[in-house]
């Protein structure tokens, strides 16, 4: 199969991404297929770059955060007659990327999501109390994931604009990957002195992964069936990887969704697919379907 993988990007997840496009391409090119990695930028994205788009039999997209993953790349892939991508489409992949959008579409359907809101004028979102947790708005891989204990350091939060402020919830921490209509079993992630933050998410050695969640069946089946309703109520396709954490109660409350999950040596999705007999190659392989599947 001809392939064009498109990774890196210019946003703050860059390296993530060049990780998962490596390990990507390797994998792809182990499986027989005749693979082009392209460092992708949108103002390369010239006529000659959406042609071999379109002779590709399927575009794998290895991109996170930024273009790759708020719907521009797709949208702009779309544009010029380019459906066969692995992921979500623009309008899912934009909602999604949006994180206060995303948890008001999840929590239409009925599933808890972390209490919060915008970081306005460096004042806490009501019904929002220390100690807080801090994020962009936009982005993913945890990239500026802090958590801040009191009020001492709001002040050096200027500007705020883009920041969201949302409560911190002390109980166990869970992903859940899917993969096509299939929920993948549950990861709970136990981050070692800290939150799970960029660092603990890419070194290897300071977070403890469980695959599958030491859960009892009635809980894991709970969390499995609200990740495939989140994913569904964003419009979500082809694979994502759905976040929660408990809250004060025990109740596991939403945190967003990842469209474009990393595919790194520490990420998650890989290590859900695994547990299922689903190896590395194998999972690249059923996105190249996935995708194919789009040219119907």
């Amino acid at each position: 199969m001809r392939v064009i993988l498109l990774c890196g990007g210019e946003s703050a997840e860059r390296a993530v991404s060049l990780r998962s496009g490596a390990r990507v391409f390797d994998a792809l090119v182990a499986r027989g297929h005749d693979v082009e990695m392209l460092d992708f930028s949108e103002k390369a994205a010239n006529g000659a770059f959406f042609a071999r788009c379109r002779a590709a039999d399927a575009v794998f997209l290895a991109l996170h955060g930024g273009a790759g993953e708020d719907g521009r790349v797709q949208a702009m892939l779309e544009r010029e007659g380019v459906c066969h991508y692995t992921g979500s489409g623009p309008d899912a992949s934009a909602l999604a990327m949006q994180k206060s959008r995303a948890k008001a579409r999840v929590a239409s359907v009925g599933i808890t999501v972390a209490k919060g809101g915008a970081l306005l004028a460096g004042k806490l979102p009501d019904g929002v109390s220390f100690p807080v947790i801090l994020k962009p708005e936009c982005g993913g891989s945890s990239v500026g994931l802090q958590i801040l204990e009191d009020a001492e350091k709001l002040e050096d939060l200027t500007p705020c604009e883009g920041i969201l402020c949302e409560e911190y919830l002390p109980g166990r921490e869970f992903s859940v990957g899917i993969l096509g209509e299939r929920v993948l079993p549950s990861v709970e992630i136990r981050p070692r002195g800290g939150i799970y933050d960029y660092a603990h998410k890419y070194t290897k050695g300071i977070t403890e992964e469980l695959c599958p969640a030491p859960l009892s069946s009635e809980y894991a089946g709970a969390l499995a069936q609200m990740a495939y309703r989140a994913f569904r109520a964003l419009g979500l396709s082809d694979v994502a990887r759905i976040d929660f954490k408990e809250n004060a109660a025990g109740v596991p409350c939403f945190l967003e969704a990842n469209t474009l999950p990393g595919m790194t040596e520490t990420s998650l999705l890989p290590q859900a697919a695994l547990a299922v007999g689903i190896s590395f190659p194998a999972l690249c392989e059923q996105l190249l379907q996935l995708a194919c599947a789009k040219r119907t």
